[in-house]
């Protein structure tokens, strides 16, 4: 049985707060996917969590340039396949390499790398339900979304 976890938020405000939480409830390594509409609060998500972890400059959407790293108390890789056509671009970025690493990955707009990901991996799908409302749902693959899916349905 899969199992998830959801929540809405009603505002920028809540959406990062669910952020927050998100990074005191993570385990490194993880990679988390990313999906919604532009504008649904991807980038948002993960700002709140690189904050939390403790990055002090600028996070920004790595849109033009695929791929932001932070060095917090923890390694950040955050990536944004937007942009990219075909699955052999994420060869030619090196995304094999950064997958394998121990660190925190995001991965927005993830549908091309599918084929590619390990079995364990965080899913965050954000719909859109009004101009400040987002739907937040959690699945996931492997130990690792498992678990984290359960704290956050206890914590909630």
């Amino acid at each position: 049985m899969e199992i998830s976890y959801s929540t809405i938020t009603k505002s920028p405000a809540e959406t990062t707060n669910f952020g927050r939480k998100l990074a005191g409830l993570i385990e490194i390594p993880a990679l988390i996917l990313l999906k919604g509409e532009l504008g649904t609060g991807k980038t948002l998500i993960t700002k709140a969590v690189v904050y939390a972890l403790g990055y002090q400059r600028d996070v920004t959407s790595p849109t033009f340039n695929l791929v932001q790293e932070y060095s917090a108390d923890v390694e950040i890789i955050h990536m944004d396949l937007y942009r990219l056509d075909r699955s052999e671009e994420l060869l030619e970025i090196g995304f094999e390499d950064y997958i394998n690493r121990e660190a925190l990955i995001f991965i927005e707009w993830p549908e091309l790398a599918l084929p590619l990901l390990p079995a364990d991996f965080i899913f965050i799908n954000i719909e859109k339900i009004s101009a400040e409302q987002r739907k937040i749902i959690i699945r996931g693959e492997g130990e690792q979304s498992r678990l984290l899916i359960e704290r956050l349905n206890q914590e909630c």
